[in-house]
């Protein structure tokens, strides 16, 4: 592994929101699959590390979105593009925090019904679906 200074220089410079791969490319840095390697192998502890400047990359994008929707003098287009590449990435990387929030409802006069084949299930499918079956059953009556 590099020296401490060079780690540290990676992990800062990732966090700061440039890519791994731009940071890979400057002369002396190590190459993407070498920094992945470290950070899968957890060698000296640097996995704790890449995540976190994962994290604080995901933070340093969505105060970038807000600086490109205030440039005044970008196009809209580039603006828009720039934008939702953060925003795809994001909830990629972090889509519990930065995903879309889906909210299924279910019509109380059209519920969904679902129709299964039992002659197509084996003994145990069968047999789970049984007990399934009677413990809403159960649970109804309580």
């Amino acid at each position: 592994m590099k020296p401490d200074n060079d780690v540290q220089a990676l992990v800062v410079r990732f966090s700061e929101g440039e890519s791994l791969r731009a940071v890979c490319r400057d002369a002396g840095m190590p190459s993407v699959g070498t920094v992945r390697g470290w950070a899968r192998e957890d060698r000296e502890g640097f996995a704790e590390h890449y995540r976190q400047a994962r994290l604080l990359q995901l933070d340093y994008w969505a105060d970038e979105i807000i600086d490109i929707a205030d440039q005044a003098n970008l196009d809209p287009r580039d603006g828009q593009v720039r934008i939702d590449t953060r925003k795809w990435s994001m909830s990629k990387l972090a889509p519990r925090r930065f995903g879309d929030r889906l909210l299924h409802a279910v019509d109380p006069e059209a519920p969904i019904r679902h129709e299964v084949d039992l002659g197509r299930l084996s003994i145990a499918e069968l047999d789970a679906l049984e007990q399934f079956a009677s413990a809403l059953i159960e649970a109804k009556g309580s």
